[in-house]
């Protein structure tokens, strides 16, 4: 163990402080024999308390020189996954029941990771994340600032986003540059219903692919001029807005109008 040493390109911040372990594990709230997935264990001490909690854990690692070092302490009480996680087959592991995920995630796949976990949202009961703070905040961002934007609309139309509480660089080894902070996801009750949902996401990403432009201009992927000025007529969406202006609401109802045009 004295022989590893920690790689930068890996966003390897080993987190070291045993009370901030357990109050991530406590917000998971797990009940014994839960499925749990675990993104980049590290040494191993979120895995300890996980295993403690009597979890069936899951964990993904792609630094091949933490693997004697993960078996020899733990064995076979893990299913350890050689691979990166976004590389990995999710239809394929993901089981028949409801996954929790509690992890200290590499900072480099944050947002790619959770992309992927709004892609499979109905197979995670909950997700507790240790993230970059600044991430954190554009997850929770209010419409209209400039954090404003796909990764807040995709966390919160698909879960209940909490932000738990903020963790300093001193408790990691090595200490990043930058706060981070815990979050918590359960999933939507309330999510809207939406008819063609991939439509739906091709319409946010392209009205916040240039954010200073207005959506009349970036809704010309979509739709003729003659359909964009149809649209500014009826009055429902003043097109002269831009993206990071509307409201999950007001999406939903571009969709809706845009979805006549298919």
């Amino acid at each position: 163990m004295t022989d590893f040493h920690h790689k930068k390109s890996l966003g390897q911040h080993f987190l070291k402080d045993k009370n901030i372990i357990r109050k991530i594990v406590d917000i998971a709230e797990l009940q014994p024999g839960e499925a749990v997935w675990e993104i980049g264990p590290g040494m191993g001490i979120l895995t300890e308390e996980l295993l403690e909690r009597k979890s069936k854990l899951t964990c993904f690692e792609i630094d091949s020189s933490l693997y004697d070092i993960l078996e020899k302490r733990f064995g076979k009480l893990l299913n350890l996954i050689k691979q990166d996680v976004l590389k990995a087959d999710w239809e394929c592991l993901l089981p028949d029941e409801k996954v929790k995920i509690v992890a200290n995630l590499p900072y480099q796949i944050t947002s790619p990771f959770l992309f992927e976990v709004s892609r499979f949202a109905d197979h995670f009961s909950k997700v507790v994340v240790m993230i970059q703070k600044e991430v954190a905040q554009r997850i929770n961002a209010n419409v209209g600032t400039k954090d404003y934007g796909i990764l807040t609309l995709k966390m919160q139309y698909y879960f209940d986003v909490k932000y738990e509480f903020t963790v300093k660089p001193h408790v990691f080894n090595p200490p990043p540059k930058v706060d981070s902070a815990v979050i918590s996801l359960m999933p939507r009750m309330d999510k809207p219903i939406i008819e063609n949902e991939k439509y739906f996401w091709h319409i946010v990403d392209i009205s916040f692919r240039n954010r200073r432009k207005m959506l009349r201009r970036n809704l010309r992927e979509l739709i003729s001029i003659e359909q964009i000025e149809e649209l500014q007529n009826s009055g429902v969406i003043d097109l002269a807005r831009r993206g990071e202006t509307l409201t999950e609401a007001e999406f939903v109802t571009l969709h809706d109008l845009l979805k006549r045009f298919n």
